[in-house]
């Protein structure tokens, strides 16, 4: 069984129960008039309370949180106390301490998608991401260390022009990873130019690799062979740069 925490449906929780308490407080004419009973916590203690009954109650583990509402009540992760969660999605600002509290406590196996700008200031040393998929919006306190020690299945990252794609793809080369799919970065500094490859040969693989909901056009790619025989390209385009593996040289009904 899943269980979820969403911020926007969290919210509208909290303003149905409002109005249906308003309602049974209105009484009929001549009625004696009584005062109902209110909690004296907050709406998040309120709901982190119901939370955790359920969870007591079903013995289940939080496996999603969505996060939308710039108005969240103060339902975030390190209030839920979450160390394990499947599924992640951060899509408005949180404070720093919280943020730390996510990379540095949370294990998320299997999406963590982060869509909102950190603190401007905001740093953090070391974080270890390992997951199948990754995205984040400006990503620019990711250091070189911490991309270089990415072990997930797919990566997209904006923000950032730092990060070293050509060691990423060497570590790549010399692996033994056969579960890596391809990543998305905004174009950094440096180009392909000189990187040892060959250019397309449509007996070779396929003109279009399906990646992050598009078909990427990839004529003009490079295209390098690891040791074991899987094909991978290289590839810059509007301002990105891709690196993507052919796990299928032909696939199917891109459109």
């Amino acid at each position: 069984m899943r269980t979820a925490v969403n911020g926007k449906r969290i919210d509208r929780m909290i303003r149905w129960h409002r109005e249906e308490h308003r309602e049974k407080s209105t009484l009929k004419k001549g009625a004696e008039r009584k005062t109902p009973w209110q909690s004296s916590f907050l709406p998040a203690i309120q709901i982190k309370v119901a939370f955790d009954y359920v969870q007591h109650l079903l013995r289940v583990q939080s496996t999603e949180y969505n996060l939308e509402a710039d108005d969240h009540q103060g339902l975030l992760p390190q209030l839920f106390g979450f160390q394990k969660c499947a599924s992640m999605s951060l899509f408005t600002a949180i404070p720093a301490e919280e943020l730390k509290y996510v990379l540095e406590k949370v294990e998320i196996s299997e999406k963590l998608d982060m869509r909102f700008e950190a603190p401007p200031n905001f740093e953090i040393g070391f974080a270890r991401f390992r997951m199948d998929e990754l995205k984040i919006d400006r990503a620019f306190w990711i250091t070189n260390e911490t991309f270089l020690t990415m072990d997930c299945v797919k990566i997209e990252l904006t923000g950032n022009r730092n990060l070293s794609i050509r060691d990423f793809v060497s570590q790549w080369l010399s692996s033994r990873n056969t579960r890596f799919e391809w990543i998305s970065i905004s174009a950094v500094d440096e180009y392909w130019y000189g990187f040892e490859g060959q250019p397309w040969n449509p007996k070779v693989r396929d003109r279009f690799y399906r990646a992050a909901r598009e078909n990427i056009d990839c004529a003009r790619g490079i295209d390098i062979v690891r040791e074991d025989g899987l094909l991978a390209t290289v590839l810059r385009r509007f301002r990105k740069n891709y690196f993507l593996v052919w796990h299928e040289r032909f696939q199917p009904d891109l459109f």
